[in-house]
């Protein structure tokens, strides 16, 4: 086998467990207590496709706005139980 066959299978490897986790972080998304987990799952996702693409010689954006979108979710999530505890004291 020649080192750029041993490379794209490594890198078929890498991809798929990128995308295996990036949909169990999604999914943790789903219930609050695992919530920054799957948030810290999926932003490491977003930084290893990020280094994937500048590898390639790409830079794209896209990574740093799925991250901000991932923040923000969580964060709007949280917002209404604390005005809910607020508003009942």
């Amino acid at each position: 086998m020649s080192a750029a066959r041993i490379l794209a299978a490594y890198r078929a490897i890498f991809v798929a467990l990128l995308a295996a986790v990036e949909i169990a972080g999604a999914l943790m998304l789903m219930w609050r207590r695992t919530q920054w987990v799957g948030a810290a799952a999926l932003l490491l996702v977003f930084a290893g496709a990020q280094v994937l693409s500048a590898i390639e010689g790409e830079y794209p954006t896209r990574f740093l706005q799925y991250a901000a979108s991932t923040l923000l979710i969580v964060l709007l999530d949280r917002t209404p139980s604390q005005a809910d505890t607020a508003a009942s004291f």
